[in-house]
């Protein structure tokens, strides 16, 4: 594990200081200059180490930001699609590489970190069951409206061939009830 960065081992309200001049874009020279006449003593290679990482952090959540906002997206065009179903799966991912790097951790697990890791799977797992039946209940309703719309055509075909209308006709109606073929 590295050194702790300088920057970070100042009090809370320089620290907090030196990354609001980062978030306003301020350059290395800037905030050293403002850090110094708030007390701190650092070096200019410490901000600049310090700086660097807090912008590669904010670049990497606004990354991430704009994955996740493509993500829900496509996942409110499609609720039942492939994204629905990866996501739970990616969370359960991150879940097991978090308990695999605790257990290689070489200090002590803290029962908290476990617990929540515990109920993040409790979670995944009830997330996926709702999942589930939510599938099988749009199935079902689907091959409901299906046989409802089935019946439908085949009533109205008996009905229009009792009426004498032509095949041609009977079939493009029948393709008109059940959607089948409709190019419009």
């Amino acid at each position: 594990m590295g050194r702790r960065s300088t920057v970070a081992a100042l009090p809370a309200e320089l620290v907090q200081a030196c990354n609001g001049l980062i978030r306003e874009g301020r350059t290395i020279a800037e905030i050293l200059q403002a850090l110094q006449a708030l007390g701190a003593n650092v070096s200019r290679s410490a901000v600049g180490r310090y700086v660097k990482g807090a912008r590669d952090a904010m670049e990497k959540y606004r990354q991430a930001q704009e994955v996740a906002k493509v993500w829900v997206d496509k996942l409110e065009a499609e609720p039942g699609g492939d994204v629905a179903r990866l996501l739970p799966e990616m969370l359960r991912v991150v879940a097991w590489q978090s308990l695999s790097e605790l257990g290689e951790a070489r200090q002590p697990v803290k029962a908290m970190d476990v617990m929540l890791l515990a109920r993040a799977l409790k979670d995944l797992a009830g997330a996926n069951k709702t999942h589930v039946d939510v599938e099988l209940q749009l199935r079902r309703l689907r091959e409901q409206v299906r046989s409802r719309a089935d019946a439908a055509a085949r009533e109205v075909e008996s009905m229009t061939r009792q009426a004498g209308m032509s095949d041609e006709l009977v079939a493009s109606i029948r393709q008109r009830i059940l959607g089948v073929g409709d190019k419009a």
